[in-house]
C-alpha cells in the first residue's frame, strides 16, 4: 500500500494548479474592453454555461444512448473477467500434482502470484514497449475485444477439463497457462480503456471511463456465484478419481493447518 504514495510522488502533475503561483487577485491587470466580434461564447439565453472546452452534465437520454454503444464493448470485458475470476477461485484451487516441486497446498500460492504477474505485465506492455520502441505503440493496440474475450474463455475451458480429466502429467503447463491467461486479461484491459477514450466523443469520455469497470465487476461477481457450484462438483469429482483429497483442494489447507496450530496452543496453554 505504501507504493501508492511513492507512484504518486512520481507522477507527473503539471495539471495541478501549485497554490503558491496561482493568481488570486486582478487588480493589477489593466481593463481592456472588448469589441463584439472578439467576444467568445460564454453565457447563453437561458444562463447556460456553454464556453467551448466546458461539458453540461449529460442527460438520461445521453447516457442511455451512450450506454448502448458500450454494450459490444462491455460483453467481452464481463466475459474475460468471469472467466478470469472463475479459474483462480473455483478451478485451479482443485487442482495439484504429486509429482511437484511443491506441496499440494502451496500449488494455489504459486498460481495466484504468476497469474497476476502475468496481469501486471499485460496492462504495463504498451509502456513497457515505449521504452524501446515507441513507434511500435499504435501497431500493438487493437480494438479486437472479442478475440482476446475468447482467448481467455478457452484459458477457463481447458482449465476446467484438465480439473475434470486430470489429464496433465505435471504442473508446468498449469503455470505457463497462469501467466497466459493473467497476460491476456491485462492486455484486454489497457486495450478497453484505449478504445473507451478514442471511440466515443469528449464529453461522454468521462462517463464511459467509469462505465467500464461495470461489466468487470459484474464479471467476477457472477463468477463468485458461478464458483459455489463449480468449485465443489470438481472437487468431489477430483476425490472420486484419486481416492484422496490431498490433490483435490489446494486454496485453505494453509488456513486449516494454521488454525489448527493455534488451536492445539491454545488448548496446551489451558491445560
Amino acid at each position: 500500500m505504501l507504493l501508492l504514495f511513492v507512484c504518486y510522488s512520481l507522477m507527473d502533475k503539471k495539471h495541478i494548479p501549485n497554490p503558491s503561483t496561482s493568481t488570486t487577485s486582478y487588480e493589477d491587470i489593466p481593463y481592456v474592453p472588448l469589441e463584439s466580434s472578439d467576444i467568445v461564447q460564454g453565457t447563453d439565453s437561458t444562463g447556460n454555461n456553454n464556453r467551448p472546452g466546458i461539458h453540461q452534465p449529460l442527460t438520461w437520454q445521453e447516457k442511455i444512448s451512450a450506454m448502448k454503444g458500450m454494450v459490444p464493448h462491455l460483453a467481452p470485458l464481463f466475459f474475460a473477467w468471469f472467466s478470469e475470476y472463475l479459474i483462480i477461485q473455483a478451478v485451479v484451487t482443485t487442482i495439484a500434482f504429486p509429482n511437484a516441486p511443491f506441496r499440494p497446498r502451496d500449488h494455489y500460492q504459486y498460481y495466484i502470484f504468476i497469474f497476476l504477474s502475468g496481469e501486471v505485465v499485460g496492462r504495463s506492455y504498451l509502456a513497457l514497449v515505449s521504452l524501446v520502441r515507441p513507434e511500435f505503440v499504435p501497431r500493438l493496440k487493437t480494438q479486437r475485444l472479442w478475440v482476446l474475450s475468447a482467448i481467455e474463455v478457452m484459458h477457463l475451458l481447458f482449465f476446467v477439463l484438465a480439473s475434470w480429466y486430470r489429464f496433465l502429467p505435471s504442473v508446468t503447463l498449469v503455470l505457463i497457462l497462469s501467466f497466459t491467461g493473467g497476460l491476456t486479461v491485462g492486455v484486454l484491459f489497457i486495450n478497453a480503456l484505449s478504445l473507451f477514450s478514442h471511440t466515443f466523443e469528449p464529453k461522454y469520455r468521462e462517463f464511459v471511463m467509469g462505465y467500464a469497470v461495470v461489466a468487470m465487476g459484474c464479471g467476477s461477481f457472477s463468477a463468485a456465484l458461478m464458483g459455489l457450484i463449480v468449485e465443489p462438483r470438481l472437487r468431489s469429482h477430483c476425490e472420486y478419481l484419486m481416492k484422496s483429497d490431498d490433490y483435490c483442494f489446494t486454496r485453505s489447507k494453509a488456513v486449516e493447518s494454521i488454525t489448527s496450530r493455534c488451536l492445539s496452543k491454545i488448548h496446551a496453554r489451558k491445560h
